[in-house]
């Protein structure tokens, strides 16, 4: 059996307190980080893909107008006109060119939705096992710690109290 040499039972009670309080900070800390990871799923799985489906159901309006305004031009030129709808041509073709970096972007929006779906699923198994840690183990090491720190209280009276009884070898006193 070894023994210890316990010299400040304040110290242990006052690390039994730092424990309950890191335990208390760090599962703050792991919450925020949760909910950070959330938003930033939600972000990436709804918000982007959403903005980029919309901008592509602008863009496709935006080419069916600008074909329909080509194709009115178009025939309502005459034979001798010299400038047949370039100013719409082009408009067509800015269309065309905004639809698929549009389609593009939607595209790439899925992609990444699924790669930070993944990349959030991995952090947060380990952000429950830190909660884990925050909401049972230290609590349950600071609670242990405490007993150990009542126990060498309880030890260090008894030792006190018999010390102070302890009758000296001059002292003795026969009794009949």
């Amino acid at each position: 059996m070894s023994t210890s040499n316990v010299r400040d039972i304040e110290c242990l009670d006052s690390f039994k307190t730092g424990l309950i309080r890191l335990a208390a900070d760090w599962d703050s800390a792991t919450q925020e980080i949760r909910m950070s990871v959330h938003r930033i799923e939600e972000y990436f799985k709804q918000e982007r893909p959403a903005y980029w489906r919309r901008q592509t159901q602008l863009a496709e309006r935006y080419l069916t107008e600008a074909k329909d305004n080509l194709s009115r031009k178009r025939a309502a030129t005459r034979p001798g006109d010299s400038a047949p709808a370039t100013e719409a041509a082009q408009r067509v073709i800015r269309a065309e060119r905004r639809l698929r970096v549009c389609q593009e972007k939607e595209r790439v929006a899925k992609a990444w939705s699924i790669e930070m779906s993944q990349q959030c699923e991995e952090l947060l198994g380990p952000l429950a096992d830190m909660s884990e840690h925050c909401q049972t183990l230290l609590p349950e090491a600071a609670r242990e710690l405490g007993g150990l720190v009542e126990k060498l209280r309880l030890y260090a009276e008894l030792g006190n109290a018999s010390s102070g009884s302890r009758p000296d070898s001059t002292d003795q006193t026969k009794s009949p």
